[in-house]
């Protein structure tokens, strides 16, 4: 390819290319352009990021990488997480009946989450091991194909809610009071569907690339929007818990944008190529990939409607109550999800690159660490339960806020076993371990979770349904410590 020379270079440009030539090691094409002064192509300056990329992703010391990926992650996560908790905060005067319609349609985000953790998560993986192979295009073609699947999974979703609303809402828990409320709320974050599908999938893919500050960027914008609409649309404007759907729509919307002129840019490795969008050629491997996501996350659909349901016999109150737990709980193990997502792409890049010692020392540290974070959050959650429940529950009745703090008490002890279970699925889902990795995401919230959805209840009532998921995470990380001890054995 020919470069052609820069109009008007002078002696200082080439003694400032020198410059910027020493510090930094010999890339042939690279060096050889700074040196003559001349502009520098686009292929060769990506290149270029693409190995810089390769060294620090290989050579930079285990602890220190996981440490500094997670610290974008683990933001995105809990702004992500936001979402919902900052609605329950701003409809909270409204009554114990718009915070449990909000509850409600916390598993139709967790079913959002799941379609687009499955194309995000999948994608992210693939770039990631494709990236340790230095395969730079088909990193780019994957992203492609994962970004078209996650906008068209999403729009469809967005047309079935739209269609079968109330039977909908109804299937989820919904109370004959709390039925309206949450057909208002849920309309519009089924029209933010295929926006947070896409906004998932960019945000994996800036991260699996070792960018994670660029995805921080745009959910950063779109938390804070979020939340500064939510205090304008319900507190200023009084649009009521319709406020609050059109806040996380708005936010949602402004975080896939900035994301997007990222990944257009060249402030990406792995770049956006619109021609790339009609083509599905790596659909089934990303969704194949991305499969443990969609189950962990499904699952926690499936179980936030199993728990809606088992509360409302009990009424509004009950399922205000453990809906508040379950959020408080949510804000934790979104941490430890961050967390999880920054040791994913170190370990996956490590397989992918064949440095099996390094995939090693990630899956012990991070171990570790996570079983230690989720001790003291623990012990926090179990000191200040009642304090923390009546953040939201400033109108709840006695029962509902006992039953917050009965609930939370029982996630602290949990908490632990959780953190074991999480750091074991995404193991297996950086090594494309697919089978291994879908059985242990089954665990929390389908195989330990189902029986006792059923028992519990019927053993202690409304109690039993505040001890469900408790129980099912501290069976689920028995399992999973068991499984991953004796595999690595063999």
């Amino acid at each position: 390819m020919r470069v052609r020379k820069k109009a008007g270079t002078t002696h200082m440009d080439r003694r400032s290319n020198r410059r910027r030539l020493h510090s930094r090691p010999d890339n042939g094409i690279y060096d050889r352009l700074i040196l003559s002064g001349m502009d520098i192509p686009e292929s060769v300056d990506t290149q270029k990021k693409a190995q810089e990329n390769h060294s620090k992703m290989a050579g930079t010391p285990v602890p220190s990488l996981i440490l500094s990926l997670s610290v974008s992650t683990i933001f995105t996560m809990l702004i992500a997480t936001s979402y919902n908790i900052v609605d329950t905060y701003f409809v909270s005067d409204l009554g114990e009946s718009s915070v449990a319609a909000v509850g409600i349609m916390f598993s139709v985000m967790a079913l959002i989450q799941a379609v687009g953790y499955t194309w995000g998560m999948g994608a992210g993986s693939e770039i990631a091991r494709l990236l340790g192979k230095q395969k730079k295009r088909e990193a780019e073609q994957t992203l492609a194909t994962a970004l078209a699947g996650g906008i068209l999974s999403g729009a469809v979703m967005a047309v079935i809610f739209a269609v079968f609303r109330e039977d909908v809402v109804r299937l989820l828990g919904a109370t004959d009071t709390s039925l309206a409320p949450a057909g208002q709320y849920g309309i519009y974050i089924m029209l933010a569907a295929p926006v947070m599908c896409g906004a998932y999938v960019l945000n994996n893919a800036l991260r699996a690339e070792g960018q994670p500050y660029l995805a921080l960027l745009g959910i950063l914008a779109g938390g804070l929007s979020n939340a500064l609409f939510d205090y304008i649309l319900v507190r200023v404007l009084g649009l009521g818990i319709a406020g609050a759907g059109i806040a996380t729509l708005a936010g949602q919307g402004i975080s896939l944008a900035i994301m997007y002129i990222c990944v257009r840019s060249r402030c990406s490795v792995v770049r956006l190529h619109i021609s790339d969008l009609c083509s599905f050629r790596y659909g089934v491997r990303i969704v194949r990939t991305g499969l443990p996501s969609f189950l962990r996350q499904g699952l926690m659909c499936f179980a936030a409607v199993m728990i809606s349901r088992s509360c409302r016999q009990y009424g509004d109150g009950a399922m205000a109550g453990i809906t508040v737990a379950n959020k408080i709980f949510a804000v934790t193990f979104a941490v430890l999800v961050g967390y999880g997502q920054g040791f994913a792409p170190v370990c996956g890049f490590a397989y992918g690159a064949g440095l099996e010692s390094r995939v090693k020392r990630s899956l012990r540290f991070t171990m570790i660490t996570a079983v230690i974070f989720m001790c003291a959050m623990g012990a926090a959650t179990w000191v200040w339960a009642s304090g923390l429940a009546g953040v939201f529950l400033r109108d709840g009745g006695k029962q509902s806020l006992q039953l917050a703090a009965l609930s939370l008490r029982a996630h602290a002890i949990s908490m632990p076993f959780a953190a074991v279970c999480l750091v074991t699925g995404m193991y297996y889902q950086a090594l494309g371990a697919y089978g291994k990795a879908t059985l242990i995401s089954a665990l929390r919230q389908g195989v330990c979770f189902i029986p006792l959805v059923f028992i519990l209840p019927r053993m202690y009532g409304v109690d039993g349904v505040a001890f469900v998921q408790a129980a099912a995470d501290v069976l689920a990380g028995i399992v999973s410590a068991f499984y991953l001890l004796y595999t690595n054995e063999k």
